[in-house]
């Protein structure tokens, strides 16, 4: 029998009520647990420092995240429990990159990711924890990518990152939300589908831009779904293919990959523990890859 999956995640990264950003993850636990045949294990991550975050993020918004005084981040209200949850999420990125640098393939149930710019936080997301993960690849190997499937493109993780030039990012979307535009065709793929017939098509060819790359970070949003934030059309099996696509050019590139839950909400009627089946389809899809 093979070693296990390691997937990142503590009781730090779920709180009781709030977004999906920060509550579905408990959920998502759940169902790998209730399915051992899986062969995870949840691993619980030392989270981000304030130190390593400066690495992507400005003096002065970390001190506006670490305020202790009550306000508003892009994830909720600003809490001692958020921001435990927030650096926990974070570093699960950071922690998932190095053991897929390892073994080959992790992931860590991290959402409220790819939004959070350099300076500021924006769409639910408030730490870029897919940044963070890449400059751990880079400590390691010369290049890596970040294939973002979300419903919504990441124009925070461009913002930071889209200038590093050993950095390929290759982002498909279903929504125009925080989109951006790319500055180096050698390294930058921005696609948006709204036909949900080409959408398996669409990640092919992202994931043809990446051929070559070191390390690939995978940013998997279940928002694109007809029933959890996205179109008609996309349905559990094409989110099924889709995952298979990816975790099998994977391993036929001999890439190793990490992957974050990313967008999946409760906006067309589906309950966290049906969302958190949809979110699955990655983590089966990694388990087999």
């Amino acid at each position: 029998m093979g070693s296990p999956l390691r997937i990142y995640f503590s009781k730090s990264y779920a709180l009781a009520a709030g977004l999906e950003t920060v509550t579905k993850s408990a959920h998502v636990a759940a169902a790998i647990t209730a399915e051992p045949a899986l062969g995870v294990e949840l691993v619980p991550p030392a989270p981000a420092t304030r130190e390593e975050l400066k690495a992507i993020h400005a003096p002065a918004y970390l001190k506006e995240v670490f305020a202790v005084a009550p306000g508003q981040l892009a994830t909720g209200p600003r809490t001692a429990a958020l921001r435990t949850s927030l650096l926990a999420s974070a570093g699960g990125m950071r922690a998932a990159v190095a053991e897929a640098l390892r073994a080959g393939r992790s992931g860590s149930l991290s959402s409220g990711l790819h939004h959070a710019r350099r300076d500021s936080g924006q769409g639910f997301c408030t730490l870029n924890g897919l940044a963070l993960g890449a400059l751990r690849a880079l400590e390691d190997v010369s290049s890596v990518g970040i294939l973002d499937l979300d419903a919504h493109f990441g124009g925070g993780t461009f913002d930071i990152l889209g200038e590093h030039p050993q950095v390929r990012l290759a982002d498909v979307s279903v929504n125009d939300y925080d989109d951006w535009q790319p500055t180096s065709p050698a390294r930058h793929h921005v696609e948006l589908v709204g036909d949900p017939t080409d959408y398996l098509a669409a990640t092919e060819r992202a994931l043809r831009t990446l051929v070559g790359v070191r390390c690939l970070l995978y940013n998997a949003g279940m928002d694109v779904h007809e029933n959890a934030g996205g179109i008609k059309g996309l349905t559990t099996e094409v989110v099924r293919r889709r995952e298979a696509l990816v975790f099998d050019w994977a391993r036929r590139q001999q890439v190793p990959i990490a992957f974050a839950l990313a967008g999946g909400y409760a906006w067309s009627g589906l309950t966290l523990p049906q969302i958190a089946q949809l979110h699955l389809e990655t983590v089966r899809a990694c388990a087999v890859a």
